[in-house]
C-alpha cells in the first residue's frame, strides 16, 4: 500500500538523517503521544497505521535537513524511562503540538548553567578570582610563574632556573555551576567539575606526585622520569588512593554520592583504600565503585564494572548524559551545575533517565524536558521543587 510505504520512508529518513525539522517534531510528537498511552506493544500494522497518521500531517514541501540524526525523545511508560533528545532541548519545543503544559512558576523563575569560574588559593594564602583575573601572568609560585591563557585555563610554566625552593600548595576550587581547567607544573591536565576542588605542591616530589581532590575531576596524566624511575602520579580522594604513571580517568567523589565512583578510559590504574593492602587494577572501560560510609569502608571493598566512558566524562565535553540513573541522582547533578536547592514534597517516584541534555541549556528547559515524564517541579527562588 502506497501510504505504509509513506510511513516506512519517513523512518528510513530519519535513520539517514534527511529529516526536516517539521518531520521530526512531528515523529517526536507521535512517539511521545504513543508512550503517554502506555500502549507499547503495538503490532507492526498498528505501528504503521499511526506513522500514517504522522505522514499525512507533514508539510508537502519538505527541505532536507542537513547533519546527523537526533535521537527521539522518547517516554516509555512501562519502563518509567525517558530518551532525552542529542541536541538543545528548545529544538524540542518550537511546534506547538509538542509543547509541554510547564506550570506559569516554572517559567517566570530561570537559572543560568554554570560556566569557567574558580578561585585560586596560593601558598602564601592569597586568593585569586579565575574568572575575574585578566589574561597572562598571575603569580610567581617558586620556579613557576601562573598564567591565565586565552583559553581560560590556568597553566604552571616553568620560568625560572635554580634550587627548588621549599613545598607550597595551591588549590583550585569551583562553586556550584562553575567548571575550570588547569594544567599542573609536570604537565598534568586536570578538568575540575562544579563544587570541586584540587590541591597540588607547586613542586612535585621526585619520589611520587600526589594531589588531593573533592568533588569530581577529569586527568590525562602525562608521563615523568627522574633519573631513569618512572614518578608515579596519586590521587587522594577521601578513604581512596589512585596511582597512576600516565593515563585518562575520571574520579566523582562527591560528598552526597553514595559511592566513590573512579572510571579508566586509557591506560591502567591501581586503586587502593584503608582495609585493602593489595588494591585493585583497573582495565581501560572499567569504573570501581567504592562505598564511604558503610561495612564496604572498612573492608577496602571495590566493585567494579563496565561502562560507556563517554558518559562518565559527558560533563567534560559539556552535557549532561543519563545512562539508566533515578531521579535524586539526577537532581543532584542540576542542583550543582545551576547552584539550586533540590527539595521534594511528598515521596518521588521511581524514575530511570536515559539520554543528554546540553550543560548550557537554562535551567526552565531542562525541566521542561523532564516534565514530558510526568515528573512535575515548581521553582522558589533559588528552589528547584519537586513536586510529585
Amino acid at each position: 500500500m502506497m501510504r505504509d510505504q509513506q510511513a516506512k520512508e519517513l523512518l528510513k529518513k530519519y535513520k539517514d538523517g534527511t529529516l526536516t525539522e517539521d518531520e521530526m517534531a512531528l515523529l517526536e510528537s507521535w512517539y511521545l503521544s504513543q508512550g503517554r498511552s502506555g500502549d507499547n506493544t503495538l503490532d507492526s500494522d498498528e505501528l504503521e497505521k499511526q506513522l500514517d497518521v504522522v505522514w499525512a500531517a507533514l508539510p508537502v514541501n519538505r527541505p532536507a535537513v542537513q547533519g546527523k540524526t537526533r535521537p527521539l525523545l522518547v517516554w516509555i511508560a512501562a519502563a518509567a524511562c525517558i530518551v532525552i533528545a542529542s541536541t538543545l532541548a528548545v529544538n524540542v519545543f518550537y511546534k506547538k503540538p509538542v509543547a509541554p503544559q510547564v506550570p506559569d512558576t516554572a517559567m517566570a523563575v530561570d537559572a543560568l548553567p554554570g560556566e569557567s569560574r574558580a578561585k585560586l588559593t596560593l601558598a602564601n594564602g592569597q586568593s585569586i578570582m579565575l574568572h575575574e583575573a585578566g589574561n597572562g601572568k598571575l603569580a610567581q609560585e617558586g620556579q613557576f610563574a601562573v598564567i591565565k591563557t586565552k583559553q581560560g585555563e590556568l597553566v604552571y610554566q616553568f620560568e625560572k632556573q635554580g634550587a627548588a625552593e621549599n613545598m607550597g600548595y595551591n588549590t583550585i576550587t569551583t562553586p556550584k555551576a562553575g567548571q575550570y581547567q588547569v594544567k599542573l607544573p609536570d604537565g598534568t591536565r586536570v578538568w575540575l567539575n562544579a563544587a570541586s576542588s584540587i590541591r597540588f605542591p607547586t613542586v612535585f616530589q621526585a619520589k611520587e606526585r600526589v594531589v588531593e581532590i573533592v568533588g569530581e575531576a577529569y586527568f590525562e596524566v602525562v608521563k615523568v622520569s627522574k633519573k631513569d624511575k618512572k614518578v608515579p602520579f596519586k590521587v587522594k580522594a577521601g578513604n581512596q588512593l589512585v596511582e597512576v604513571l600516565g593515563t585518562r580517568f575520571n574520579v566523582n567523589s562527591y560528598a552526597d554520592e553514595s559511592t566513590i565512583k573512579t572510571t579508566l578510559l586509557e591506560g591502567s590504574i591501581k586503586l587502593e583504600a584503608k582495609g585493602n593492602d593489595r588494591g585493585v587494577l583497573l582495565k581501560p572501560g572499567q569504573q570501581a565503585e567504592f562505598a564511604e560510609g558503610s561495612e564496604k569502608k572498612s573492608k577496602g571493598v571495590f566493585d567494579i564494572k563496565n561502562v560507556d566512558t563517554e558518559h562518565v566524562i559527558a560533563w567534560k565535553e559539556g552535557y549532561f548524559r543519563f545512562d539508566n540513573i533515578g531521579l535524586p541522582e539526577l537532581m543532584r547533578q542540576l542542583s550543582r551545575w545551576y547552584d539550586m536547592e533540590v527539595v521534594y514534597e511528598g515521596k518521588s517516584k521511581e524514575y530511570e533517565f536515559v539520554g543528554q541534555i546540553e550543560r548550557n541549556t537554562r535551567l526552565s528547559k531542562v525541566l521542561q524536558i523532564l516534565e514530558l515524564g510526568d515528573v512535575h517541579f515548581r521553582i522558589e527562588n533559588k528552589k528547584i521543587i519537586v513536586t510529585d
